[in-house]
């Protein structure tokens, strides 16, 4: 009785172990999917802030008189 007592304590410990390593591996798999992401949002935002320079930059170009090729687009807009 002792015995079968004791077999099945070491399997619920063991099984608390497993169920540990379960609830740390999803967090860290959680943090990495986070991490991730933010990357990848950040690579988006750092061409879009590319853009919107480019399109101040030609803005101040097209509206100030620089004359020549400029002032032909100018007419268009």
């Amino acid at each position: 009785m002792d015995r079968d007592k004791f077999q099945k304590m070491a399997a619920k410990k063991s099984d608390r172990g497993g169920r540990k390593d379960d609830r740390r591996n999803y967090k860290l798999d959680k943090i990495n999917a986070v991490t991730q992401k933010s990357l990848a949002v950040a690579a988006k935002r750092k061409w879009l802030v590319f853009l919107i320079g480019l399109a101040i930059v030609a803005y101040f170009l097209i509206s100030s008189n620089a004359g020549g090729i400029l002032t032909k687009v100018k007419s268009f807009f």
